[in-house]
């Protein structure tokens, strides 16, 4: 059979220690060349109005574990300006308002998929679960102080996870909707501050979570010493990467991005393009978790970037190693629906 694993079960199965523990494995292996990935593929359709929709794919195989993923989600985006500021949102256009995601989990020896699982609980997990293994390698020792700017979703995730690797014992938060800040700040023990600048100065860590198309800090505000964690690369100003004396990233690799002719959207026309110093010294995170790069001094300022700073998203190994976590743990648990296999058989050669 195959196991269907809807949101709720994801959240009864996932915790944050088993995400940040898987992922710190798969990247391990992709440094030693022992995973395969493919990097996140984008294919935008302009419906006008700053409407697109966006099929969006990655997939990788982890062969010690005898998985491969393929991560699939179908998108309406909408790109606008307001009060002065560009901002994307996913709108939630499916029946019902809802979202369309999915995790394909793969036996690489049957062929079969193993599971179908509901990515919105996952992927917030990967995102949190994933700087969090970056700052336990690149914050100094003894780092207490967090300062957050953001405070949605993502943001939460932040919080969650590197209170899991870090002795956090304050949290700053900065967002520029007072409401939202000071509900988020007493949901997660934190203490919400008047600026961005409050919320970075004097923090050990710094955690941009936010999905702004601007950038959200001034690099001339951060300190030596510090980490900052990324979610996204348009929230980053220039000045923080040229001040950053080490640059690290899921990998290499670019996403790539497909659309018709004069049909740009601002995804990637607005992706950050490096200068050829911090291109060519782009580190990525699975040789700091192995150790053979990372910081060097107490001083140096650290920082992990995601999307949109000329290096990868998303990879398709970090959802083979989480969705077969939850898989393995459903099993256990006897959760999830059972889907007959030979749905996704067929005699006829492909």
């Amino acid at each position: 059979m195959t196991l269907l694993l809807q949101g709720e079960d994801v959240r009864a199965l996932l915790g944050m220690r088993d995400c940040i523990d898987a992922l710190e494995h798969a990247f391990a292996a992709y440094s030693r060349g022992e995973a395969v990935n493919r990097p996140r593929s984008h294919t935008y359709t302009d419906l006008g109005g700053g409407r697109h929709y966006l099929l969006k794919t990655m997939d990788g195989s982890l062969p010690a574990q005898g998985v491969h993923a393929l991560r699939v989600t179908s998108d309406l985006t909408h790109e606008h300006a307001g009060d002065g500021h560009r901002r994307r949102d996913k709108v939630p256009a499916a029946p019902g308002g809802r979202y369309v995601g999915f995790v394909l989990l793969f036996d690489i020896v049957s062929l079969v998929p193993l599971a179908l699982v509901h990515d919105g609980y996952l992927q917030r997990m990967r995102v949190g679960a994933t700087s969090a293994i970056a700052a336990r390698h690149l914050a100094r020792p003894g780092s207490t102080v967090l300062g957050v700017v953001g405070a949605g979703w993502q943001a939460g995730a932040q919080i969650e996870a590197l209170r899991e690797v870090l002795d956090v014992r304050e949290v700053r938060v900065y967002a520029p909707t007072l409401e939202r800040l000071e509900r988020f700040s007493a949901e997660h023990g934190a203490t919400p501050v008047g600026s961005a600048r409050e919320a970075v100065e004097g923090a050990d860590v710094v955690a941009l979570a936010t999905n702004a198309y601007e950038p959200v800090l001034d690099g001339d505000w951060l300190a030596p010493g510090q980490h900052v964690g990324s979610i996204q690369g348009h929230e980053l100003d220039a000045r923080t990467l040229e001040r950053a004396d080490i640059v690290v990233v899921r990998s290499r690799e670019e996403a790539t991005f497909h659309y018709a002719p004069g049909h740009v959207p601002w995804a990637a026309e607005e992706r950050q393009r490096l200068d050829a110093r911090v291109a060519a010294s782009l580190v990525e995170l699975g040789d700091v978790v192995t150790g053979a790069a990372g910081r060097r001094t107490a001083e140096e300022l650290t920082l992990f970037t995601g999307g949109g700073t000329g290096a990868s998203s998303g990879l398709g190994i970090q959802f083979a190693a989480v969705a077969n976590t939850v898989y393995r743990r459903a099993l256990e648990e006897g959760l999830g629906r059972d889907l007959p296999t030979d749905w996704f058989t067929q005699k006829e050669k492909p």
